[in-house]
């Protein structure tokens, strides 16, 4: 401690505590410049010797710095595949405002979807799905059936639409209205109390029709057809009025009561087309007889008419039940 204190110690410091104020000018410059020199010449004023060996140290130094290391590139490859990642869902799925087959409208709170979308369920708060003007919405079910749902605030399905393969079922509502798209009139409403065509539409094409009476309008026929069979049943029986009724099938028609009876009646009569009716010879004599005149019968339990020739000129009496009923001529089988 001794030495560094007489390191620092100078000549000027010993002579200005002696008397430094009591010497002239001359001398007092000189001795200013010698303590100037030496002090800008001391480098080591103002140090104290530092061991390095005995300082803590800071820093990543050894693993700590593998570790970090090994972090970053860590971090870097991860950052490179979540770009790469996101470029791919860019392209796939082709990104904008919206997808290549869907596109988003904040403005007017619209989803658009183009093409074919393929979806699970949707919930509209507001219930309207519509379509562009050139082309219509169509909603199908793959090898299933399409359910609309309206849900109340309880989570309870009240009003609901039903498509299926068998059909359509409304149920839970109080009417059902088709609107035309361009005028907005109404088409169909379950409201009428008669349903008519709308103008400009003169065939109804359905498979299934419930209802209690159908008619056509005055001097107009109402015709029933169907390319493979037509069927019409009544819970409580069928009735059918008309200036002429007119039944025409390719193979056969049938007129089946359960529990009551089956009445055609006309005011000019009945006629019956027999051309179409076969016939039964009714015996030996009446096939080599002129025969004008028929006889109709009904093959009962299945109700199909077949004719048998009634001769001319003869006494012998000829009814269905004894006409030849052989396989080859029996017109039941």
């Amino acid at each position: 401690m001794s030495t560094l204190t007489n390191s620092r110690a100078s000549p000027g410091s010993d002579r200005s505590e002696s008397g430094f104020g009591t010497l002239p000018m001359g001398e007092k410059a000189i001795l200013k410049r010698n303590v100037n020199r030496q002090h800008n010449g001391n480098y080591r004023a103002g140090y104290v010797p530092v061991h390095e060996q005995v300082l803590p140290k800071t820093g990543l130094r050894g693993r700590k710095t593998y570790a970090f290391w090994t972090l970053v590139v860590l971090l870097f490859f991860l950052a490179l595949g979540n770009l790469l990642l996101t470029f791919i869902i860019l392209g796939v799925l082709r990104l904008g405002q919206g997808m290549e087959s869907l596109e988003l409208l904040p403005e007017e709170s619209l989803v658009m979807f183009y093409g074919n979308t393929d979806l699970d369920r949707i919930y509209k708060r507001d219930g309207k799905l519509e379509g562009f003007d050139d082309s219509p919405v169509e909603i199908t079910g793959d090898n299933s059936s399409v359910l609309i749902s309206l849900i109340d605030k309880e989570g309870r399905n009240n009003p609901q639409i039903s498509v299926d393969v068998n059909g359509t079922l409304i149920s839970g509502v109080d009417s059902f209205e088709v609107h035309d798209p361009s005028t907005g009139q109404p088409v169909f409403s379950t409201g009428y109390p008669n349903f008519g065509l709308p103008r400009g539409v003169a065939h109804l094409n359905v498979k299934i029709a419930h209802t209690r009476r159908i008619s056509s309008s005055v001097n107009s026929s109402l015709l029933f057809q169907s390319d493979s069979y037509a069927r019409l049943k009544g819970n409580e029986g069928t009735r059918m009025e008309g200036r002429e009724i007119v039944w025409s099938a390719d193979q056969d028609i049938f007129l089946k009561s359960v529990n009551g009876s089956v009445v055609l009646s006309g005011h000019e009569g009945i006629s019956l087309d027999i051309k179409s009716i076969p016939i039964v010879p009714g015996g030996r004599r009446a096939d080599s007889t002129v025969t004008l005149h028929y006889k109709v019968c009904v093959c009962m339990p299945g109700g199909k008419l077949f004719r048998v020739p009634v001769p001319l000129g003869g006494n012998t009496y000829v009814g269905c039940h004894n006409v030849d009923l052989s396989p080859e001529n029996n017109p039941c089988m």
